[in-house]
């Protein structure tokens, strides 16, 4: 009985099912007044935003239609009484434009004098100078845009009219250019992608009331003219209003006026459906605020009872404790939250009784711990330092200070600008980062140590708070993990290559075998056809060719014989320059060689190296698609031989540069980056360098760097070399 005389319980329990009831309460007004209005108001953007983005989309094909006139009456084309020259013409353009699917060209009495495509050839001079959009060129000398038309062919149509007008400004020739409605894909997918909730749709009309686009294409073209909504939009209105169609249903529609081509949209949607969440959710809602409320008011009440006994034994001990008798305990209630506040206040007893005992052993094990700490800090060969608000060092460690050169005592309170040590010397970032995150984070950065070598290091960042809970320093832990960073890139490029080479391998195979079969009948037929016998030598010869191509192609997946053999450089770069000519002429681009005069002959592979320098002349040419100049120069540089590629094309962004080289890893957009790796490759089988510098917009430079000495090839490969000697003393 003492439980329900509790102010403490009354009061929980009225609050409570106050608070159910209010909210039980505001449901149902929400539900009645609020729902249905906001549901009808959320369609209506839906049905607003479907017209406006329809009227966006019409007014740019618009412009676009219109941006045709222009090329019409500047075109050659349609100067011309040809009728293959205005065939031309209007092929050109529909081809171009994804709007227009047919075209004809009407002289000034109306007669169809040119046609496309070609199932318009039964309107070779048949005479439409009674449609009214011939008529309104011809008249205006603008650009028209007809009504919906039916053509003959029983298809629908929009025409767009655009006179041709001579030096006199007199109208020589109309061009028509017909949008078939229901046949253009892309006309119709534009506006039937909108989609409004279940059984809403857009249409558009013309200026007559004729439907252009509609889900059902049967009702294309179909006199809608009587529709209330669609008469206001034949008045150049725009609005929203609910509407009675021909079937009987009520709709909610939005409507917009197309200025640029006097049409209309309609985007509307059935009022059942608008409301009808709103119906299902009334039906339920009276059956779950009665259980709600029934099974919340128990829940309360057994909730406030619950909590009323615990709370005054807390309350008569803290009583005891405010007049300071610390010798008070209270005996364990239960597990709730008032169990574990019972608990906490025993233990705060009796650390509170310990306290002044033990103050001072404290502050002697605090100080043994900060010496501690501080040796591991030193120990350890990440670099540790904190710094503060204005930048300066509140905390470094031995392995930090000796990065920088100096002692740790020397660091203490000094700016860390004051240093060359820039990681990231953006304070005010890193501040903004950290306040804004409020806890640790880790990031990987790079830096320049005192060699000039990039070094990458790991930098743990932990914001120290003040006792006011403010970020008042930062703490920076960084591990060097360059070494990491070279196993990773390693083990990818390793990945990469082995990836490589096997698929290289496997198509090399694969056209072998069809390039055997090639050479085999061509040795037939070169013996059986002698008066083309120059011929048949010149393609056994292009076979070789591509024989070594697949050759080179094996590269990739296994280590390919060398056959080194002095040669002259000049050589080897003028019939890769013969062979590649007329690709550059075909891509307006010239070739112009500079080999400074008695160059010293080059040990090398012959093949192997035009390999190298047809792709470095092709990428260059593939740079300029508008044309431009290959510049190829060979000259000797103290002791090696410099071959160097200057191209004027679209240039490499600097941070691309380094991945050049990588399979898979191109800048061209169709590329696979399998040339340049073959090109690195070769490169360094003959001891050479290749340094590739680029400008974006300015064009790319590429230097080849061989040793002239053979003695480097010979190291290297001493088998080939011991070779080559003996077949020249034979």
């Amino acid at each position: 009985m003492k439980l329900f005389k509790s102010q403490i319980f009354w009061k929980i329990y009225i609050i409570t099912l106050a608070i159910i009831c209010t909210l039980l309460g505001l449901m149902f007004i929400v539900s009645r007044m609020i729902l249905p209005e906001i549901s009808k108001e959320q369609y209506r953007q839906i049905t607003d935003k479907t017209v406006l983005r329809m009227k966006d989309q019409i007014t740019l094909i618009a412009k676009d239609l219109q941006s045709l006139e222009n090329y019409v009456q500047t075109n050659e084309h349609f100067k011309s009484n040809d009728f293959d020259q205005l065939f031309k013409g209007l092929e050109t353009i529909i081809t171009v434009s994804p709007y227009i699917d047919s075209g004809t060209v009407l002289d000034t009495n109306g007669y169809v004098r040119a046609f496309y495509p070609n199932d318009l050839k039964h309107l070779q001079n048949y005479n439409l100078s009674k449609r009214e959009y011939f008529q309104e060129a011809l008249k205006t000398k603008k650009v028209y845009f007809s009504d919906v038309v039916s053509a003959d062919t029983g298809r629908f149509l929009l025409v767009v009219s655009v006179p041709v007008l001579d030096d006199r400004n007199e109208v020589e020739r109309v061009v028509n250019l017909s949008l078939r409605i229901e046949d253009n894909e892309i006309f119709q997918s534009i506006f039937q992608s909108f989609k409004i909730g279940d059984n809403g749709y857009t249409f558009i009309v013309d200026r007559n009331g004729k439907i252009i686009s509609h889900p059902s294409k049967e009702r294309i073209g179909e006199d809608v003219s009587q529709n209330l909504v669609v008469k206001k939009v034949l008045e150049k209105k725009s609005g929203y209003q609910e509407v009675l169609n021909s079937k009987g249903t009520w709709f909610f529609a939005s409507f917009e006026h197309i200025p640029i081509l006097d049409w209309g949209i309609v985007a509307q949607i059935p009022v059942d459906e608008i409301y009808q969440p709103y119906l299902t959710f009334q039906k339920s809602l009276w059956t779950i605020s009665l259980v709600t409320f029934i099974v919340l008011s128990i829940l309360t009440a057994l909730y406030a009872r619950q909590i009323i006994h615990p709370i005054r034994r807390l309350y008569l001990a803290v009583d005891q404790v405010a007049k300071g008798d610390y010798n008070q305990r209270i005996e364990k209630i239960d597990n709730t939250e008032i169990g574990q506040l019972s608990n906490r206040f025993n233990e705060m007893i009796h650390y509170i009784r310990r306290s002044k005992a033990n103050l001072h052993l404290k502050e002697e094990q605090l100080k043994e711990q900060k010496e501690y700490l501080r040796k591991i800090i030193d120990m350890n060969p990440s670099y540790i330092y904190a710094i503060d608000k204005e930048g300066k060092f509140t905390l470094v460690n031995e392995s930090f200070a000796k990065l920088l050169g100096t002692e740790t005592q020397d660091l203490l309170g000094k700016k860390i600008d004051d240093f060359q040590f820039h990681i990231d010397s953006n304070l005010v970032r890193v501040w903004e980062e950290i306040e804004t995150i409020k806890e640790r984070f880790v990031l990987e950065e790079e830096f320049k140590d005192q060699e000039g070598k990039i070094r990458w290091i790991e930098t743990v960042r932990l914001p120290i708070f003040s006792p006011n809970r403010e970020i008042d320093q930062i703490l920076f832990v960084s591990t060097d993990i360059t070494e990491r960073k070279q196993a990773e890139e390693l083990l990818r490029k390793s990945e990469k290559l082995a990836v490589v080479g096997e698929l290289a391998a496997g198509v090399a195979h694969e056209i072998r075998n069809p390039l055997t079969s090639i050479k085999g009948f061509m040795h037939l037929l070169k013996e059986e056809c002698e008066t083309h016998k120059h011929y048949f030598e010149i393609m056994e010869s292009e076979l070789e060719r591509i024989n070594f191509i697949v050759n080179e192609f094996l590269m990739l997946g296994k280590p390919q014989v060398m056959n080194f053999r002095q040669k002259d450089v000049s050589d080897l770069l003028k019939d890769v320059m013969t062979l590649l000519e007329s690709q550059a002429i075909l891509n307006n681009v010239k070739m112009i060689s500079e080999f400074e005069p008695n160059l010293p002959l080059l040990y090398c592979d012959e093949n192997q190296l035009k390999q190298v320098f047809i792709n470095i002349i092709k990428n260059a040419i593939e740079a300029m698609p508008n044309g431009g100049k290959v510049k190829i120069q060979a000259k000797k540089k103290e002791n090696n031989l410099v071959i160097r590629f200057i191209d004027q094309g679209c240039g490499i962004p600097k941070d691309r540069i380094a991945k050049l080289g990588e399979p898979f890893y191109s800048t061209k957009e169709k590329g696979t980056g399998l040339g340049l790796m073959v090109s690195f490759k070769i490169i360094e089988a003959h001891k050479g360098r290749i340094k590739i510098e680029s400008e974006v917009g300015q064009g790319t430079t590429v230097d080849l760097s061989f040793p002239i000495s053979s003695s480097v090839v010979e190291k290297a490969y001493p088998d080939f070399y011991d070779k080559e000697n003996r077949e020249n003393q034979k």
